[in-house]
């Protein structure tokens, strides 16, 4: 019987889906040349030879089926400063494997950041209120005209941050005292989350106090359906930024899964910043968070709650009274590169996926 034209579409649809995916990860390996080649010219030296290569080429065909995902462990390699069995190249983890893990129709949720506190109640940093298609909203989703917005931004008084739907990395958010807050300053288009600024655990203010320091606490939903830790790290601004994210230059620290606090700070390259802040001068290892373990257990059970992606990258502030609350979730390529060459390999063998 001959394949109906539905059939036919459906295929043709397929095969083009196909067709991009690898032209992506084929990009995504010229990015990854591209970095270890600017990773070697910012250190000055290398550690790839034709042996290393070699290496890396067996693993990746005999872990991966091919030897064409080489460019992203070669660049950990460098980073690293030797080659570890094991590790996940980032053009696998986010056209191959994420997609499994985490499907797109639920990957997009972690992105609506104007949606978490009523996703998370509690759990989730409670905002002052939304701006959702031009129209206004307290926190309990109820409608504010312009009167009761005006009342609302009167009686805070205080400092706010705004930040966008589908905004990443710091990218568009905005700092500004109540006072100043005007609808105009919103595009109409998007949706948004008006938060009051943090005023943070007395310890990471002290550590840089010009941004809200956080933990990225990534988790991973197993096959026995329990949570667990992948990685934590601390994020913190550097030279007067107001926001944490690597991606904007910040940097961040490796805290083990007892609290420990590890000696050396990097940046979004993987390059070393020293084992003290360079602006407040506060040795890292000194870091001591008694509260750590109810971060990742804030962190587990908020993963329970949603099991419909199987990674996520939380990101959570502790308040000036020491307790944890969500302030971001990434289910869209929410871990690894950098983290994954410093740190990992998280994922050694294939056995949650």
């Amino acid at each position: 019987m001959k394949a109906s034209l539905l059939e036919k579409y459906y295929r043709l649809t397929k095969s083009l889906e196909r067709f991009v995916i690898r032209r992506k990860m084929a990009y995504a390996r010229l990015d990854a040349r591209r970095d270890r080649k600017q990773y070697v010219k910012l250190t000055g030296k290398t550690v790839l030879n034709k042996e290393t290569k070699q290496a890396i080429k067996s693993y990746s065909r005999q872990r991966f089926g091919s030897t064409v995902h080489w460019p992203y462990l070669a660049l950990y390699t460098e980073i690293r400063g030797a080659f570890i069995e094991g590790w996940i190249p980032f053009d696998y983890l986010v056209y191959v494997l994420e997609p499994k893990l985490n499907p797109p129709v639920y990957r997009e949720l972690g992105n609506q950041k104007s949606f978490d506190f009523k996703r998370f109640g509690d759990q989730a940093v409670k905002p002052l209120f939304f701006s959702v298609a031009g129209l206004f909203y307290n926190a309990d989703f109820e409608a504010l005209d312009e009167a009761q917005l005006r009342e609302l931004l009167s009686g805070f008084n205080n400092h706010l941050v705004v930040k966008p739907d589908f905004g990443g990395g710091g990218e568009q958010i905005q700092f500004l005292h109540s006072t100043e807050f005007k609808a105009e300053l919103l595009d109409p288009s998007k949706n948004y989350v008006i938060q009051p600024h943090i005023r943070q655990y007395k310890l990471l203010d002290d550590l840089y106090p010009d941004s809200v320091n956080t933990f990225r606490v990534t988790t991973i939903l197993k096959k026995d359906a329990s949570v667990d830790i992948v990685y934590v790290i601390l994020k913190f601004g550097v030279d007067g930024s107001k926001v944490d994210s690597l991606a904007s230059g910040g940097q961040c620290i490796r805290i083990d899964k007892d609290g420990k606090a590890a000696a050396m700070a990097y940046d979004n390259n993987g390059l070393e910043c020293g084992e003290r802040h360079k602006n407040t001068g506060y040795r890292f290892a000194d870091l001591e968070f008694p509260m750590f373990q109810e971060i990742l257990s804030l962190c587990k059970e908020a993963h329970q709650n949603y099991p419909f992606v199987r990674l996520i990258g939380w990101d959570v502030c502790v308040d000036e009274s020491g307790v944890p609350r969500l302030i971001e979730w990434n289910t869209d390529r929410p871990t690894f590169d950098v983290e994954e060459a410093l740190f990992g390999p998280f994922f050694p063998d294939d056995s949650e996926f």
